[in-house]
């Protein structure tokens, strides 16, 4: 893709299938979640521990898994019926198991995973769930024992799940027990004389943030509207409708005045986005349709706000699907070639939901606006393949994660439309005090337990689904946290390899574990020219995206690769023999006629070629083959870089690894 720029310096150099759009209703509809919750110790005290000691040569292990019990799979309505039967089936619950101790790197068993805590990319902001109307709702039924019980399995960093990221919604969202408000109702009220958070005080939301955040002090908050006050729309309604262009600067100084009022009580709002789901009008919930360059000029005036009175609340842009995005981010950001506009300065990130597309969006827009992070704002998933997809998230350039609803009953009556599937806790009607936490609680602690904030992402070979897939964290005091997700129905042998130590172990079917140890000092390790360099491992790019590959092996491909794209490898060793060949991976579904070449550089992404590999068309984009390219003088280590060039617009090449031959 064209419109893509470096990354930034973060990564200095040399060193380290589709499915069809669905709503957030359709995507919810089906099933049911639950958890044994005031009836049981805290979900979390079950003695896995975040803060444990690593010592020398040791590997903490915890292991979280899906219920055995028939009619008990994820998502199913059952776990709204009956939850403690199916949790009597749940082998793990953040159990921890016996210690592993770290080998000399040698015998491979199962599949192999290459760790390295020396090649770092993205910060982690955090894991966590919303704070939505219904959630809140239902905690405001419990006793206050209790209520303080369920947010501490919720928030607490030691006894609980330790999630620190959560999502509100500034006014009413489709998930709300009454009915529909914004700050500002009633008659047009351009000066915003009558704006107020009162609701959110009456709806138990602020004290029971307040609450959250006396657990865990870090909890980061991120918000949003779901509709402007209806006399800013071009059909009066906080259904449906545009946001009339003249509202635009009101609707800022609506944010704006969103911000100071919660700091008034005490709690920091870390991020807005313009509007959730700017293209999606829901016909019978808050939604509001919002153009790019509206979203474009509210940005640039609520940067302008946000600046006048001090505020450093982040913004983050879109708010919406991997597979809607269109033309909207480029419409707004402009691009590499075209010149970024003061849009792309003033906003600090790219907030997305999963409803559509794939997480390979998100990587492709890390290349494309370097200078912005990406975070999954919106999405609930269940089971390990829901586990396997935050993975995908996180490796996508994902700064972390926030679940969709935390908290029905089991009727889920506290919210207005249709069935939704399970959530993370699952509230008794017969006793308010009661909840169950079902094994998606579990599986979401198996990352924000182990992956602390500011944690650097760190390679890892994906794996694939059919065996064992991976994200791996260096901590901030070091340690390594690698996440493994057996989604298959057998147990699956792998290897945890890093540098001249490994771990091997075996995973139960359908459980997820992580691994946590203090590796050895890794930095300025070499990549060595002769084996496979894996495509997804560049120290910088421009314009690609990371996508699952279906080639021989599984793991991960570079693609959406167009004319002016690169990615970069660093100290890449070749040793003191000459190379005299290489080898790339790749296909290609280009139209007939659509090809290009790939260029191989040494040290400069402006250097004289010392190869070149021509590409036409595979049959497929996921149709391999290995083409090669003599090569000839090239010793000692380097940065190697790929380059693409065609002389035809869009994507042309798919590339799986590399190697040289000598």
């Amino acid at each position: 893709m064209s419109t893509s720029a470096s990354l930034p310096p973060a990564q200095p150099l040399p060193q380290e299938p589709d499915r069809a759009p669905l709503s957030r209703r359709t995507f919810m509809a089906a099933a049911a979640v639950t958890a044994a919750g005031s009836a049981l110790a805290l979900p979390g005290q079950a003695s896995a521990d975040a803060g444990g000691h690593h010592g020398a040569d040791k590997v903490e292990v915890t292991w979280s898994s899906e219920s055995t019990a028939p009619g008990y799979a994820p998502k199913s309505a059952t776990w709204y019926t009956d939850p403690a039967t199916g949790l009597a089936s749940v082998a793990h619950r953040l159990s921890r198991q016996d210690d592993l101790a770290l080998t000399p790197a040698g015998r491979d068993f199962g599949t192999v995973i290459n760790v390295d805590p020396g090649k770092t990319y993205q910060r982690m902001l955090g894991v966590g769930v919303s704070m939505e109307d219904s959630t809140i709702h239902n905690l405001s039924l419990m006793s206050k024992g209790a209520r303080t019980k369920a947010l501490r399995a919720l928030f607490d960093p030691r006894e609980g799940a330790g999630f620190d990221l959560t999502r509100i919604c500034f006014g009413t969202s489709d998930f709300t027990h009454g009915e529909f408000y914004t700050y500002d109702d009633g008659p047009a009220d351009p000066t915003l004389s009558r704006f107020s958070i009162q609701r959110d005080i009456d709806n138990h939301i602020i004290s029971t943030l307040k609450e959250a955040l006396r657990i865990n002090p870090e909890l980061t908050i991120c918000g949003t509207a779901w509709t402007a006050p209806a006399w800013m729309k071009d059909n009066n309604s906080l259904i449906d409708g545009h946001l009339l262009d003249e509202h635009v600067p009101t609707l800022a100084r609506y944010y704006r005045k969103v911000v100071q009022a919660y700091a008034s009580q005490g709690i920091h709002i870390h991020a807005v986005t313009p509007q959730n789901e700017p293209g999606w009008p829901a016909g019978h919930y808050p939604s509001m349709l919002v153009s790019a360059q509206q979203a474009k000029r509210f940005v640039e005036a609520l940067r302008e706000e946000f600046d006048a009175h001090g505020i450093t609340t982040r913004i983050w842009a879109w708010d919406w699907n991997f597979g809607d995005t269109g033309s909207y981010l480029g419409d707004m950001f402009g691009s590499r070639d075209a010149g970024y506009t003061d849009t792309y300065r003033d906003t600090d990130g790219i907030a997305w939901h999963d409803y559509s597309g794939d997480p390979s969006t998100m990587s492709l827009m890390k290349t494309s606006y370097p200078d912005l992070d990406m975070v999954l704002t919106e999405r609930m998933l269940w089971g390990t393949e829901g586990a396997d997809r935050i993975a995908r998230y996180l490796r996508s350039w994902s700064t972390g994660y926030i679940s969709w609803v935390t908290l029905l009953d089991q009727n889920r009556a506290t919210q207005q439309f249709g069935t939704p599937d399970p959530t993370p806790f699952v509230q008794s009607l017969d006793d308010r005090d009661l909840y169950w936490a079902l094994p998606e609680y579990y599986f979401f602690a198996q990352f924000s337990k182990f992956i602390h904030r500011g944690a650097h992402r760190i390679f890892s070979d994906y794996g694939n689904t059919g065996t064992v897939s991976t994200v791996a964290y260096r901590n901030p005091d070091g340690t390594v946290a690698t996440v493994v997700v057996n989604g298959t129905a057998t147990a699956q042998d792998f290897t945890l390899r890093s540098g001249r130590q490994q771990l091997t172990h075996t995973l139960p079917a359908k459980t997820v574990g992580t691994y946590v140890w203090t590796p050895p000092g890794s930095r300025g390790t070499t990549t060595d020219a002769y084996q496979p360099v894996q495509a997804e491992a560049y120290d910088a790019a421009s314009g690609v995206a990371v996508e699952v590959t279906g080639d021989t092996g599984g793991g991960e491909d570079v693609g959406s690769v167009g004319d002016g794209d690169w990615v970069a490898y660093g100290r890449v060793a070749f040793g003191a023999k000459a190379a005299t060949q290489v080898r790339v991976r790749l296909a290609s579904g280009a139209a007939d006629g659509v090809g290009g070449r790939i260029d191989i550089r040494l040290n400069s992404r402006t250097a004289e070629p010392v190869g070149s590999i021509e590409v036409t068309g595979t049959g497929g984009w996921q149709t391999w083959t290995t083409k090669s390219s003599a090569v000839s003088g090239v010793t000692g280590t380097h940065t190697v870089y790929l380059t693409f060039a065609s002389d035809r617009s869009g994507d042309f090449v798919n590339v799986n690894w590399f190697a040289f031959d000598h």
